[in-house]
């Protein structure tokens, strides 16, 4: 009687405990600087929910470590498959639901001049590009490069990174000439217009991006309100 009495106390205490914790957060790189203006907006209009934590990393390692039991409550990933999965697996509550719609640039800060997509390409001896078997952003460039018919050569290489975070940063440092990212990536930097070109969104699949909330989160409802926040209000910050 008094082991059965103890389980119900705790289990009385478990919405109190949540209550306690963070909104854990798992996001795809190519998200992360809007996710962070859009958690700086939620804090201010919903000052009794402040407390989110952010893991970042590409939406592959981000899926793997869901899988394995990674105390999120939230993904947002760069794509749709990776949530479908989940959704699939039974580990999430609900489906999946998109809340960004994202657009591929080639950044060539090395090259400041308006051209051709494969102009700038040919212009540029070290091109950095994401994981295409982790990254969404880096299957989209892989599926403009083939569109292209774009090739290496002796003069032109191509450097594989895990996710467009480390591919920003590659470039950023001098390490790749130009680089695969997201359009996101490049507003919130200001980059001049004349530093990037757009990729045609005829030349990939498009890079719809999907969230869902995890069955495992003790907080479902705090998840559901930030996800619908992230909804409304992404389309001023779409990548």
């Amino acid at each position: 009687m008094f082991r059965r009495a103890v389980i119900l106390c705790l289990l009385g205490l478990l919405p109190c405990l949540a209550q306690g914790q963070p909104l854990r957060i798992a996001v795809a790189s190519n998200f992360a600087v809007p996710l962070h203006n859009l958690i700086s907006h939620y804090r201010q209009t919903h000052p009794s929910e402040t407390d989110i934590s952010v893991s970042i990393g590409s939406t592959g390692k981000l899926y793997a470590q869901i899988q394995r039991g990674a105390p999120f409550d939230l993904f947002l990933a760069a794509d749709t498959e990776r949530p479908r999965r989940l959704v699939e697996a039974g580990l999430t509550l609900g489906g999946e639901e998109i809340y960004s719609v994202g657009r591929l640039a080639l950044w060539h800060p090395k090259s400041p001049r308006p051209d051709e997509l494969l102009n700038q390409l040919r212009a540029s001896p070290r091109i950095a590009m994401a994981n295409p078997k982790l990254a969404p952003y880096g299957l989209a460039a892989q599926q403009a490069l083939g569109a292209l018919d774009w090739q290496q050569t002796p003069s032109a290489q191509l450097i594989t990174l895990e996710n467009v975070g480390q591919t920003w940063a590659a470039v950023a440092s001098g390490n790749a000439t130009a680089g695969f990212v997201a359009l996101s990536q490049l507003r919130e930097q200001r980059t001049p217009e004349t530093n990037f070109t757009l990729v045609p969104v005829i030349l990939h699949d498009p890079i719809s991006q999907a969230a869902v909330i995890l069955k495992s989160s003790p907080q479902p409802e705090k998840a559901k309100r930030f996800l619908a926040f992230v909804q409304k209000n992404s389309g001023r910050l779409a990548p």
